[in-house]
């Protein structure tokens, strides 16, 4: 994806007939050989050249094929790099990448992926509203008390929801695009389009590393500049506000429901870690630690029948109770065996 993943292998830039020429070969060659179902991302139609070919793949659960030996047997690459679920080789002096795609996820993954910057635009404005918007769909992402993030809640995979719920008009996407020009009008004409949050200077650190290798972004900031646009959009500092309109734009997920659920666990999980952890542990056993610590943590949560019980014994006790259990614990014949 880029075109600048193989390092140690020529290739080159390839006209769009040439484009064409290459990726229906391959896509011919795995429907004979192997049947999966393969798509090449799309672009805009007048984009004169190409510096790689991004070809998604339907993993079909179970399968048993294994896909880099498929392709050093089937196209003979020089060069093979496996990075996630992208596998990129060389074919043809050109650069292709295998992009492998859950089947659940087919759908969206296409969405999000074809016309090269509107999902990256899309997902900055979603982020907006904490919501993290990929190639495996839309998501909230809950943070546990430590400010982690602790678990990714699915809003939906739907195309068309997630456009409608942005103000993005999911018809004229699949009209397709003739000119970069016209992706980027399209991005632009949405209600929450927001200039200030697609500069370098505001992006987190990460994004920042991403997008300065994005030629199509530098593109979209200089045609932000050129054509002197300078929207506000004013978006809530406390996200926490946008919950409810999320909920009820997707009342089958139920967020509210999910979150008040997640956040009495993580109360909870507060508490545990508050009255009993390594620290806690040290100051009782001043000489327990690193390997031999873990390991007598583990075998005093091991002493409870499951997690429920070593849960609401910790809640309930109070610290001498705790220290009491403990020691009994690593005290005991059978945990120094």
């Amino acid at each position: 994806m880029g075109g600048n993943a193989l390092k140690n292998t020529y290739t080159e830039r390839k006209n769009t007939n040439e484009f064409l020429r290459i990726g229906k070969e391959i896509q011919n060659r795995i429907s004979m050989d192997i049947k999966f179902e393969t798509t090449i991302v799309k672009c805009y139609h007048t984009k004169a050249d190409h510096g790689d070919l991004d070809l998604l793949i339907k993993i079909i659960p179970n399968s048993e094929i294994n896909l880099i030996e498929y392709i050093k047997n089937t196209f003979k690459p020089n060069e093979i790099i496996n990075n996630g679920n992208v596998i990129s080789f060389d074919f043809n002096q050109f650069q292709i990448d295998f992009i492998k795609i859950n089947q659940i996820n087919w759908e969206i993954a296409q969405t999000y992926m074809n016309y090269d910057c509107i999902g990256n635009i899309m997902g900055k404005t979603f982020h907006k509203f904490d919501l993290s918007y990929g190639w495996d769909g839309l998501f909230y992402k809950f943070r546990n008390f430590n400010g982690r993030n602790s678990q990714n809640i699915l809003i939906s995979n739907n195309a068309r929801r997630i456009f409608a719920f942005g103000d993005y008009d999911y018809d004229r996407y699949l009209q397709g695009f003739e000119t970069l020009e016209d992706i980027l009008k399209f991005t632009i004409n949405c209600k929450y389009f927001d200039t200030e949050i697609f500069q370098m200077d505001n992006l987190k650190s990460i994004d920042k590393k991403r997008n300065r290798k994005r030629g199509s972004y530098h593109i979209f900031l200089k045609y932000l500049k050129d054509n002197e646009i300078n929207i506000k959009y004013p978006f809530e500092k406390d996200k926490e506000l946008y919950l409810p309109m999320i909920n009820e734009a997707f009342p089958e997920v139920d967020l509210l429901g999910q979150l008040y659920d997640l956040k009495m666990k993580d109360n909870e999980n507060k508490i545990l870690s508050q009255k009993f952890n390594g620290d806690i542990v040290m100051s009782w056993l001043p000489k327990l630690q690193g390997k031999e610590l873990g390991q007598a943590i583990k075998k005093f949560k091991e002493s409870f029948d499951d997690d429920g019980d070593y849960r609401k014994f910790v809640l309930n006790a109070c610290y001498t109770s705790i220290e009491s259990r403990f020691m009994d614990t690593y005290n005991d014949r059978n945990y120094q065996e």
